[in-house]
């Protein structure tokens, strides 16, 4: 036999469902006066929206399991939906106090209404403040981890503009490195001057270390991988850029760079590469 309690909770739940497509439709209106971004996606938020109010009634009456499984599976759902919408974390956040007030003020006229005991009252209050916790949890983390993954893009897209293979003649390439080279870039750095060496037949390949800050025993390993790798598909590499206080770092670790081409400056490189060609010619 039901409780006194469990009878409220669901004559509740009953009374929220009655009101779901008001209630969502109100904060449709206040969320699209706050945020006009919002006005041109509210065909598709409204429906998300009496589905969320759907939830928080029927959360009312769910035992604590039932209830945090739907929660998590609709947070999880619309969490992604809308992020991919392109609303914002910020204005969605900026609903929550809404669903609240609505459904509590809701809940207030009928405890006021059939003189709910100070107790139940309570008690029913507390199990909607959880379930918006948990909606608010769950629907953040598609949100975390879509912006995540577009940081990453970028970064990554970043990181490729900062490998740019630029061909100056026929077969002859730079690659100009600028800043610092971490494990990330290294790689890149790899990828990319193999991958273009080939696609566009590169026989004579420069890196030039102009804008290369420091030259630490990791860059020096991955110049070296670089190079192997280079001469293994028949391209001829070239270092140019190295100042005095990166040629004394390399001297310092222990390097050899004897059996690469090296030159003070990129021009200088190129005008090598120049005079060389013009020889075999003669």
């Amino acid at each position: 036999m039901a409780t006194q309690t469990e009878e409220t909770l669901r004559y509740l739940t009953e009374r929220v469902l009655e009101e779901k497509e008001q209630l969502a439709h109100d904060i449709t209106e206040r969320q699209n006066h706050t945020y006009s971004s919002l006005e041109s996606l509210s065909s598709t938020l409204v429906p998300l929206r009496i589905e969320l109010v759907t939830i928080y009634a029927e959360s009312l009456s769910l035992d604590p399991i039932d209830r945090q499984n739907r929660i998590e599976k609709w947070g999880l759902e619309a969490g992604k939906k809308c992020a991919e919408l392109g609303t914002t974390l910020d204005s969605m956040l900026r609903e929550v106090p809404h669903y609240r007030n609505a459904i509590g003020e809701l809940i207030k006229q009928e405890a006021i209404k059939h003189e709910f005991s100070i107790e139940r009252l309570y008690e029913v209050i507390s199990i909607l403040d959880q379930a918006v916790n948990d909606i608010v949890y769950y629907f953040c983390l598609p949100f975390v981890e879509v912006q995540h993954n577009n940081l990453k893009a970028s970064q990554d897209q970043m990181l490729e503009m900062s490998v740019p293979v630029v061909p100056v003649d026929n077969g002859v390439a730079v690659l100009p490195l600028v800043g610092t080279i971490d494990t990330h870039r290294a790689k890149l750095v790899i990828e990319e001057s193999l991958t273009q060496c080939l696609e566009l037949n590169i026989e004579e390949f420069v890196i030039d270390l102009s804008g290369v800050a420091m030259v630490d025993t990791f860059v020096a390993q991955k110049l070296f991988q670089v190079m192997d790798s280079l001469k293994l598909i028949g391209v001829q590499p070239k270092i140019s850029g190295i100042s005095p206080e990166m040629a004394q770092t390399i001297v310092q670790l222990g390097l050899d760079f004897k059996d690469i081409p090296s030159y003070a400056t990129l021009k200088s490189a190129l005008r090598e590469i120049g005079f060389e060609r013009q020889m075999v010619r003669l």
